[in-house]
């Protein structure tokens, strides 16, 4: 696990090219600090212990990054998503979330962050998903289209007509000749695009471990409540409801005209290539507007080598947090427990530039009030003992039991931002 600390800036430096002088920053990654759950195909949550964690971690060091995504048939096993819930609240995307699958009995990871994707073959998953690997759901390489059936097309007709959210129930119609199926591929993305000759819209629909399901239908229709007209694309992953719906921003109406099918449909959705699906005709304001809605499969761009370093550390480098705490960590404490005292960003950037600039000494002082002070860059952390001799201020390095000494304007803001 020490080869993540080239991720953690302010390792670098002594970790790549070492330093006459001790330097007071030592992170460590620290996946005792995460939590970890895993999403199956079924839609299973199983929580991930701390080695699984650590073997994601290990999993997702960028090393070795496939320039291609491997060829054929995906078998997913299931997607991790870790979270620290020490530093980031419920909506804070952690790093990294790994997707484990197969092709042709090879195991290979997706692991994303933020914007940043890579694939690597690895030899394992983590222990937790040994047991469920014969429960893999498999996923083409690419994605297909197909257009509906009859009998789907009345379906669609029925599902529509049903009452969905509150009453007063929306009044629901469905254009069933715009009715298609998506075999959806095992990641990327769709774009549906809404083109007019006021210009282009675009909604991107992610693959991911929530909305990752072997189909997808798509059809268009419109829906009238409050006295309000809308359109949009109403999907479904099974055919038998269909609530989650595709709007552009403005989809309102006063008189659907119809609608029409593009002639002909790909039976392949190839990477990047536009394909319309159909055009629809309405009144707004008494003016006449014509709109083509066309679908795109987006694959995910995959880095590697320096360029995936180069963004993870960019990345890292804007994950900063600092916590004091009056007991140690065990790593399993809320955000919000009682005995710790969060800094903000500002508090956060002064305390990493003081402990940058500290220097190496014999010398400590007497326990602070709130003793502790852990730091967190990534997924590096490094825990401090605070100590104060007059107006000094000494941290020492919980593992290594190092002192440092904060530069004599460093401790004077130190006790005008932390000892008021």
């Amino acid at each position: 696990m020490k080869k993540y600390l080239i991720f953690c800036t302010l390792a670098i430096l002594t970790f790549l090219f070492g330093c006459e002088e001790e330097q007071a920053f030592r992170l460590h990654t620290a996946p005792e600090y995460y939590q970890g759950r895993a999403t199956l195909p079924s839609g299973q949550q199983i929580e991930m212990t701390e080695a699984d964690r650590t073997s994601v971690l290990d999993a997702c060091y960028p090393d070795d990054a496939l320039a291609l995504a491997p060829d054929g048939e995906r078998r997913w096993i299931g997607t991790v998503t870790l979270s620290q819930p020490l530093t980031t609240n419920a909506s804070t995307q952690a790093f990294p979330t790994a997707t484990f699958f197969e092709v042709e009995n090879q195991t290979y990871v997706e692991c994303r962050v933020d914007t940043i994707s890579y694939m690597k073959q690895i030899d394992a998953v983590p222990d937790s998903l040994v047991p469920h690997r014969e429960q893999a759901v498999t996923y083409p390489s690419v994605a297909k289209l197909r257009n509906a059936q009859p009998h789907e097309r009345l379906h669609y007709l029925k599902e529509m007509n049903k009452p969905v959210g509150n009453e007063p129930y929306p009044k629901r119609t469905a254009l069933e000749q715009t009715l298609v199926h998506v075999t959806m591929p095992f990641n990327g993305s769709f774009e549906m695009t809404f083109e007019s000759s006021e210009g282009i819209e675009t909604v991107t629909v992610p693959i991911d471990a929530a909305s990752r399901q072997p189909y997808l239908s798509l059809g268009f229709g419109t829906e009238t409540a409050e006295g309000m007209n809308r359109f949009g694309i109403y999907t479904s992953v099974n055919q038998d409801v269909y609530q989650d719906v595709i709007r552009p921003k403005d989809a309102s109406f006063d008189q659907l005209l119809g609608a029409r099918q593009t002639d002909t449909l790909p039976s392949t959705l190839l990477p990047g290539q536009r394909y319309p699906l159909f055009s629809f005709s309405f009144m707004r304001d008494n003016v006449p507007h014509k709109e083509v809605v066309s679908l795109t499969y987006k694959q995910p761009v995959l880095l590697r080598g320096e360029a995936l370093k180069r963004e993870m550390r960019a990345e890292f480098s804007n994950r900063q947090h600092a916590v004091f705490h009056e007991l140690a960590l065990i790593g399993t404490e809320a955000r919000d427990a009682a005995f710790l005292t969060h800094l903000t960003a500002d508090e956060t950037r002064f305390v990493f530039k003081a402990i940058e600039r500290s220097k190496a000494t014999t010398e400590t002082g007497e326990p602070a009030s709130i003793p502790y002070l852990t730091v967190f860059e990534g997924i590096c952390a490094q825990t401090f003992d605070v100590s104060y001799k007059g107006d000094d201020v000494f941290l020492t390095n919980t593992k290594t039991g190092s002192h440092f000494k904060l530069l004599r304007d460093d401790a004077n803001k130190w006790h005008d931002r932390f000892d008021n």
